[in-house]
């Protein structure tokens, strides 16, 4: 019998989740994320790791999410930003509410797997397996002009 390293085996439990989303997307989720907290995570000079792999594999289950929606037409309402659009807290709001719930509700039955809340520590497992195999691609070109010559280095 073959040995498998424990990291391959780790990845191998990963495959299910990193193909629901396809590759192209996965990368720029990650990409955005990561870029996104640079300028927002409140810490000097950097970000928190724990919160950027958390956000990186929130992000993954939402944008599957996102797309089982729009496949199966479930429609998500927007807030009412105008008092032009309908506001969903009047009673026929509530029963257009209850409408979608049931419509909802027969989708979920349907294929409970993909409506499932994943575990933190699957969001972190998804977002470390991202940043890795991003960190083993990335690659940063840096130039300077030497003020005496004026050659671009």
């Amino acid at each position: 019998m073959f040995d498998i390293p424990a990291e391959k085996r780790a990845h191998n439990r990963l495959g299910p989740f990193l193909s629901l989303v396809p590759p192209q997307k996965l990368s720029l989720i990650a990409i955005l994320e990561l870029m996104r907290l640079q300028g927002s995570g409140g810490v000097s000079e950097g970000m928190k790791t724990a919160r950027a792999l958390l956000t990186i594999g929130k992000a993954v289950e939402l944008e599957h999410k996102a797309e089982m929606c729009r496949r199966n037409n479930v429609t998500i309402p927007a807030t009412a930003s105008r008092a032009s659009e309908p506001s969903y807290f009047t009673q026929s709001g509530y029963k257009d509410l209850y409408s979608r719930r049931v419509i909802a509700r027969k989708y979920m039955e349907d294929s409970e797997e993909w409506a499932a809340v994943w575990t933190q520590v699957l969001r972190v497992k998804v977002g470390s397996f991202l940043v890795d195999a991003l960190m083993d691609v990335a690659t940063v070109v840096r130039s300077t002009v030497i003020k005496r010559t004026g050659e671009v280095v």
